[in-house]
């Protein structure tokens, strides 16, 4: 007997490779897949069981299809908008350390320090990744950044300290 090409996937990877797959493939493309596997002889419980989707999902698929009701011309209309990246890869953490490295006016931000928004802007703009302002601060946090509120202090040298000390 031959050897699985894989000995064993944790059940968290597995959890996670199945949530992808539904995820990548939108509603028409796995209609497409499973009409073509029932065409071939197949029937839609055994399709939906190879595909990793409900039987009920199966059957409504063929129903729509026998009544005329499901639409092909349509799929790029229908077509998911496309994935926010969520994991921080080597060549993104490269990128997001090389901006934090650089004042957000070198860029031409009239600011002072980064925010997440700025930052995920930015990123759309030098490498055409879609990230919301939530998924770069937890990338922050997994670098090992935080974010903090400026302290408001009043420097030793200056001679309006004890006025300034007095109103904080």
């Amino acid at each position: 007997m031959p050897r699985p090409t894989l000995e064993e996937i944790s059940p968290g990877e597995h959890a996670h490779m199945r949530a992808e797959l539904r995820r990548a493939r939108y509603g028409y493309l796995l209609a497409l897949h499973l009409l073509l596997r029932c065409a071939a002889g197949r029937t839609p419980s055994e399709v939906a069981r190879v595909l990793f989707c409900s039987r009920s999902s199966g059957y409504r698929i063929v129903r729509a299809y026998r009544a005329g009701t499901l639409r092909f011309d349509e799929a790029t209309e229908h077509a998911p908008q496309p994935r926010r990246l969520r994991l921080l890869t080597p060549s993104l953490q490269r990128s997001v350390q090389a901006l934090l490295k650089t004042t957000p006016h070198a860029f031409g931000w009239c600011r002072t320090r980064w925010s997440s928004t700025t930052l995920a802007v930015e990123l759309q703009v030098r490498r055409g990744i879609a990230v919301s302002a939530e998924t770069i601060r937890h990338w922050l946090h997994e670098l090992g950044w935080e974010w903090k509120r400026a302290k408001v202090a009043a420097k030793d040298d200056d001679p309006e300290r004890v006025g300034k000390l007095a109103r904080i």
